[in-house]
């Protein structure tokens, strides 16, 4: 009897756990991966006119300003072992085309951050083997000027202007830069730039010069003390803000991030609804494509992701009977890998802690992707009442450039271009 019940009471404490337990959702098989990386260490993106190793550049950066380096080569492999070694149960051992899609955006830094990890991710890829084992992979990216999935339209986007002079022109920001104006006179005196009443981005650059010569073991030059970089760097994290957070954070994202977040979550819905064999799309891009990503999710904490660092969304199913009526039985969990040699971060969206069930994932990050019809670009100046043909052409345009983005990630199924239609 007592045998009994101690059975009684142990069934009674597992069925209370069952009962208080269904929000941990226990995380079951994985079944769809989206990867979102920066690219590996570079050269620096420009100079100054003072800067002590401008004669030099040809011999200090032989590939030329903002070109890959060898260690970020080195940077790109290693974070492609990572991901082999992490989904190396969910992976083919070689690379399979209806698989693995990999974009980047035109750049020649990002493409060839894109092949280095690829030859990380499948050893075929790697050139260092024998000639006749090399099976290079391919990448597919579009121009520049007609990226709009990871190089956001800032500049050519009147509405997201206006949304960043609203930022700029805050009080607190303000004052920020006005506590700022004898520190970027002083910079102007030495570095030959003029930066006050500048654009923030413009000290950025001289940030972004001097870490690339100090990491590379270039003597910085006098003036360039830890508290100088320090305070380039607040300058810098303002400016981020500015650009992806508040006021109307969620408006911005969805002319920036949230794209990108948007087109995510939808090519996991067509994998899912039409039984695609895709498994994994990564995108090698910029820390600004990151920062606009960070921004969509609510995630932006003030810091700029180092070269090589990597966003993961990991889908999964999940065990259990809490349906979910909008996303069925699946969770979504991010992680973020920002150094080589520690494991990476797991992060969670505001309000719904990880492993989250995707229909609360899609509910709490829908303000900050575009609507259905698509973000509005145009200023709030325009007239609200235009030709009928106006929003017939820009529909038309929308579609071409959707199904453009789609193309090369369709090839290897063209009977569901029809279908998919804006997959990226």
């Amino acid at each position: 009897m007592a045998r009994q019940g101690c059975g009684g009471h142990t069934a009674g404490l597992l069925l209370l756990l069952l009962l208080l337990l269904p929000r941990a959702l226990l995380d079951g098989p994985l079944v769809f991966v989206a990867l979102v990386f920066r690219h590996g260490d570079r050269a620096p993106l420009a100079s100054y006119p003072t800067d002590p190793h401008k004669d030099a550049a040809s011999t200090l950066w032989p590939r030329g300003l903002g070109q890959l380096t060898e260690e970020g080569v080195q940077q790109q492999l290693e974070l492609g072992r990572f991901l082999r070694r992490r989904y190396k149960a969910f992976l083919s051992p070689e690379y399979r085309r209806e698989e693995v899609y990999i974009r980047s955006t035109d750049f020649d830094r990002t493409l060839e951050s894109a092949q280095a990890i690829l030859a990380g991710l499948f050893p075929e890829a790697s050139p260092r083997g024998s000639e006749a084992d090399w099976r290079p992979i391919p990448v597919h990216t579009v121009p520049v000027a007609e990226d709009k999935l990871l190089r956001f339209p800032m500049r050519s986007c009147p509405r997201y202007q206006e949304l960043l002079r609203e930022s700029t022109e805050a009080a607190e920001y303000q004052e920020a830069v006005e506590g700022w104006t004898d520190f970027l006179s002083r910079l102007s005196n030495f570095t030959g730039l003029t930066l006050v009443g500048e654009p923030l981005r413009k000290a950025w650059k001289v940030l972004d010069t001097l870490i690339c010569q100090r990491a590379h073991g270039l003597p910085l030059p006098p003036w360039a003390s830890p508290d100088v970089l320090s305070t380039l760097g607040q300058i810098s994290a303002l400016d981020i803000r500015a650009h992806v957070g508040p006021p109307r954070a969620a408006e911005k994202a969805q002319l920036t991030g949230g794209i990108l977040l948007d087109a995510i979550l939808a090519n996991f819905s067509r994998v899912q609804s039409l039984g695609l064999p895709l498994r994994m799309v990564l995108y090698s891009a910029h820390d600004s494509t990151l920062l606009a990503l960070y921004g969509a999710l609510g995630l932006y904490d003030g810091h700029t992701p180092p070269y090589a660092a990597c966003l993961g969304f990991e889908f999964r199913s999940y065990v259990g009977d809490l349906e979910d009526e909008d996303g069925g039985n699946i969770t979504i969990s991010l992680f973020y890998r920002n150094e080589t040699h520690r494991p990476p971060l797991s992060l969670s969206v505001p309000g719904c802690p990880a492993p989250c069930l995707l229909g609360r994932f899609r509910q709490l990050t829908a303000p900050a992707r575009p609507p259905a019809r698509g973000a509005i670009c145009h200023g709030s100046s325009r007239p609200a009442t235009a030709p009928a043909t106006v929003p017939l052409l820009a529909g038309a345009v929308a579609v071409l450039a959707v199904l453009s983005l789609g193309l090369g990630l369709l090839a290897w199924r063209p009977s569901c271009l029809r279908a998919l239609g804006g997959t990226v």
